[in-house]
């Protein structure tokens, strides 16, 4: 992400203009003593994995709460890694619908539901939780002044990007990204797709109107200068400044991308629709072309995910080259015999990035998808191979499974654990991790698309135990961690208390399928849970589409 606007130093709770100290990560909570599984449930024919804190295997039975007869038996096994000592037991083998609980001596986990459509409901709500963070609805009507030259440009619509009322380019287009691939892992026979495509529009209105006549996606409305309400009332004081400078590259690429799916989904009903999206496509990708050249692994991974968009809608087929281009660039950021890309070519750390998900892994799934023919597929096949020997690797590192936030080159970040020859932390830095300043935020989005990342390999490479370590991402998320509490508002419990600013009133309430930032860490990379903060407790948009979007393809 651009961290000029990510310092957020006025966003610590009460913050109304003065300098504030953000929150640190010193509270790490008590540790559950329960069985710790999916609160929600599993798929049927999905891995399904307990944990439960311990050093000394112990028996567990899966009971069948209606019936209370046992479907499963079998044993706790210990497993040394990060995060303390546990016991990791598997029950892939109850596959039949229902409700369950476990049971491993005195001790009991939450129900969970194993079912075709468990997850089906949690989607739903976070689709509807964009209908909830609307903008320009009732909200902001005034939007906005550019900041160049004061003049008016309508820029309503779209959604807030969290707990407050901005809307970062770069964050809130991932809800574009996230509901479009809703639709495609699910299709028309399981969810509500013109529901999904009426809240695209809605959010599509801002992201049209944030685009420059040069082509590239203006940088925000309502940042960390316009996080209030306003009066709703054209040409007073409180009217919101529209940063007009190009947002990062990443986010124009995945604008791109977002418009070549909203093609796709409009080109029957509204063909007139389509077609200014498709302008605004092309438009865009002209201007990258013409203006940037991308260096970051993350920026390549998002330009071969829009040029793969591209390529899906209608007469898109010489965006398959350019495609192969970018793919070439990224895969020259791959570290040979190691399998994680460079954050770029001229910097010797591994790419890490928080909001932004595994863009390098999402983009090789999708070319390699798309483009099965293509000379170079085997190399790509190849690249992806050893990037998920990489991602498995790491998750053995701990008894939950889940992937470790980034590798370190250089000096001990805190944790002094080593990977090879590289430090690692399962979380971001709560101090410096870009700069010399303290923001930093949970995993949940990391996790997420490395879950639907994993997902899409096993396919590709038919390795089906990809499958698992991609549900063990998404368990963590809803309470498959050391607090056994769900970060998602409305499915399983346990959540801890959301952040509320205090920067204006009334502040966001909790919305159904909101998805938290996630469990954070300490200096020394100790995991915590900061009731209340927003590093781990508030609502962001990318952590929510990237849940909404791995639910979806684990229902799928």
């Amino acid at each position: 992400m651009m961290l000029n606007r990510r310092l957020f130093l006025l966003r610590s709770a009460g913050a109304t203009g003065a300098l504030m100290l953000l929150p640190s990560c010193e509270a790490k909570g008590a540790a559950s003593s329960d069985v710790l599984v999916n609160h929600v449930g599993f798929a049927p024919t999905a891995g399904k994995a307990c944990v439960l804190a311990g050093t000394a295997a112990v028996a567990f039975e899966v009971v069948h709460v209606a019936s209370g007869r046992i479907a499963h038996r079998g044993t706790l096994q210990p497993r040394k890694g990060d995060h303390g000592d546990y016991l990791v037991g598997d029950f892939s083998a109850v596959r039949q619908p229902g409700d369950y609980a476990i049971r491993a001596g005195d001790v009991r986990s939450g129900t969970f539901t194993i079912g075709g459509d468990v997850y089906l409901p949690a989607v739903g709500n976070s689709i509807s939780y964009f209908t909830a963070q609307r903008c320009g609805a009732s909200c902001h009507l005034d939007d906005g002044v550019r900041k160049d030259n004061e003049k008016r440009l309508d820029v309503t619509g779209g959604w807030h990007d969290a707990c407050d009322v901005r809307r970062w380019v770069d964050a809130t287009i991932y809800g574009m990204i996230g509901l479009s691939r809703v639709i495609d892992a699910l299709g028309p026979e399981r969810v509500d797709a013109q529901r999904i495509i009426d809240e695209m529009r809605w959010g599509n209105r801002y992201f049209l109107k944030m685009q420059d006549p040069a082509g590239f996606v203006m940088y925000y409305c309502g940042g960390d200068d316009g996080n209030h309400f306003t009066d709703n009332k054209i040409g007073t004081a409180d009217d919101r400044r529209i940063q007009v400078d190009p947002a990062e590259m990443t986010a124009q690429f995945n604008f791109i991308a977002a418009q070549a799916a909203m093609v796709r989904a409009a080109r029957d009903a509204d063909p007139d629709y389509a077609r200014t999206c498709e302008n605004a496509a092309k438009k865009a990708l002209s201007w990258c072309l013409a203006k940037r050249t991308p260096r970051k692994a993350a920026t390549l991974g998002a330009a071969v995910l829009a040029c793969v968009q591209l390529h899906r809608a209608p007469g898109g087929e010489r965006f398959r080259e350019l495609a192969a281009n970018y793919l070439r660039a990224l895969l020259a950021l791959q570290v040979k015999g190691e399998g994680f890309f460079l954050a770029r070519a001229d910097r010797p750390d591994p790419s890490r990035e928080i909001m932004d998900g595994n863009l390098p892994l999402l983009a090789l799934c999708d070319a390699i998808d798309q483009f099965r023919d293509h000379p170079d597929a085997a190399a790509w096949r190849a690249a992806l191979q050893s990037h998920v020997d990489h991602l498995v690797a790491l998750s053995k590192l701990s008894a939950f499974g889940t992937i470790p936030f980034g590798l370190y080159s250089g000096d001990d970040p805190g944790g002094a654990r080593r990977f090879g020859d590289y430090f690692y932390r399962w979380f971001m830095k709560p101090a410096g991790e870009y700069r010399d300043d303290d923001w930093w935020v949970g995993i949940n989005a990391h996790l997420a698309s490395h879950g639907v990342g994993l997902l899409k390999a096993g396919k590709l490479l038919d390795r089906p135990e990809l499958a698992l370590l991609a549900q063990r991402q998404l368990d963590w998320i809803l309470g498959v961690n050391p607090f056994n509490a769900s970060t998602v508002t409305g499915a399983g419990s346990n959540q801890p208390k959301l952040y509320k600013t205090g920067a204006f009133t009334p502040p966001t309430p909790l919305i159904p399928g909101g998805v938290m930032n996630g469990l954070g860490g300490t200096a020394s990379d100790e995991v915590c849970i900061n009731p209340g903060s927003w590093n781990t407790c508030e609502y962001w948009t990318p952590m929510v589409a990237y849940t909404m979007w791995l639910m979806a393809e684990l229902s799928a």
